[in-house]
């Protein structure tokens, strides 16, 4: 009698050069890509609760709230527009997406995806660039695909996603040069209890949820017909 016998499907990693195998990660699904981009959008929320609270007299003296407060908006808007085409998106495209977290270091992606998304939320570049989901990632995997791999990290493809962004300034507004105040939120978030992270977080997805679902509510009321 045969012995049934499995083959282990392998990732082909380039590594200074060098071609290492390595075995083939779950491959990321659209609910791992939704999680994803709310985690980014909660973190943005969360970070502008922090600010609001930060001492404005310690702030740089041209720093305008307004501005920053309406940028964070923008990006959190870019994401809910994201999140919703999520499910647009082909397994081939998830399953590169895989192998990009598979092969390159968080640190290879944070300043892409930050460009990319920014772009989105101010409208430098043209919306029908990224507009959906599918074009944001496949931009997102282009640009880093430029880049040498590295030493592939190590973990599960969700939890290295996770990495690309930081959670505390997210978008990098606290090291603008407008901004500078990396040290005093730093010590905000460092006086903070866990009780409190866990309130400010979870204001902030429940923050994300209302907006989503008023977005798919004004979609629906748009689609349908004039009386």
């Amino acid at each position: 009698m045969e012995k049934n016998s499995k083959k282990v499907s392998c990732l082909k990693v380039i590594q200074g050069g060098k071609a290492e195998f390595v075995k083939s990660p779950k491959a990321l699904t659209h609910k791992d890509i939704k999680v994803f981009l709310a985690k980014f959008a909660e973190a943005i929320l969360v970070d502008q609760e922090r600010v609001n609270k930060l001492p404005r007299k310690k702030f740089y003296p041209f720093y305008d709230d307004g501005m920053w407060q309406r940028n964070r908006e923008d990006h959190v808007g870019a994401i809910v527009d994201l999140s919703m085409t999520v499910d647009e998106m082909p397994k081939r495209l998830l399953k590169k997406l895989t192998e990009l977290a598979a092969t390159y270091r968080p640190e290879a992606l944070k300043q892409p995806l930050l460009n990319i998304i920014s772009d989105l939320a101010t409208g430098v570049s043209s919306p029908w660039l990224y507009e959906t989901a599918s074009l944001f990632f496949c931009e997102l995997i282009g640009d880093v695909s430029r880049q040498s791999p590295g030493r592939s990290p190590k973990g599960d493809p969700t939890e290295i996603m996770m990495k690309w962004f930081d959670y505390d300034d997210p978008i990098a507004i606290a090291k603008d040069s407008e901004c500078e105040y990396v040290g005093l939120l730093a010590s905000h978030i460092k006086q903070e209890s866990e009780e409190t992270r866990r309130a400010i977080a979870a204001r902030s997805r429940l923050g994300f949820i209302e907006m989503r679902v008023a977005r798919e509510f004004c979609d629906y009321l748009s689609s349908q017909p004039d009386d």
